[in-house]
């Protein structure tokens, strides 16, 4: 499990470290930041569909992001890096970690913006294979 930990912190550090010179010109480009409606599901066949918010922040660097769960009434907090129509996040709910620090990276999801501006994405749990789908909807 500590094995784990360091390695997703290491993936985390060098995949932000890439990102660094292409998010000054994606901000220009695209901004995710914003409210949102969320509806998801997961691909196992047990799995129910869930819904709830989600609120996507400017940070430094990308994105935070914070999403309510309605069905588990769990809240969801992480960080995000876009390039182009595309927004990744690790985001999960408050756990301990390893030297009693909190780890959040429980998720990675990917979202593709599409032409009308909803956000569908896949999602894939760190330590199982679970995994599914979710959209995010602005809020009006």
């Amino acid at each position: 499990m500590r094995h784990f930990g360091k390695t997703i912190a290491g993936f985390t550090a060098l995949s932000m470290a890439l990102a660094a010179p292409a998010l000054a010109q994606d901000a220009a480009a695209r901004d995710f930041a914003g409210e949102y409606e969320m509806q998801g599901k997961g691909f196992g066949p047990r799995d129910t569909a869930y819904g709830g918010t989600c609120s996507i922040r400017h940070g430094e660097p990308g994105y935070q992001v914070s999403c309510f769960n309605r069905d588990t009434r769990h809240t969801y907090t992480g960080k995000g890096l876009a390039a182009g129509d595309t927004l990744s996040i690790f985001i999960g709910d408050h756990l301990r970690g390893d030297h009693n620090r909190s780890f959040v990276g429980e998720y990675l999801v990917v979202y593709r913006r599409r032409s009308d501006g909803v956000l569908k994405g896949t999602w894939v749990h760190a330590e199982t294979a679970a995994a599914g789908s979710e959209t995010l909807t602005l809020a009006r």
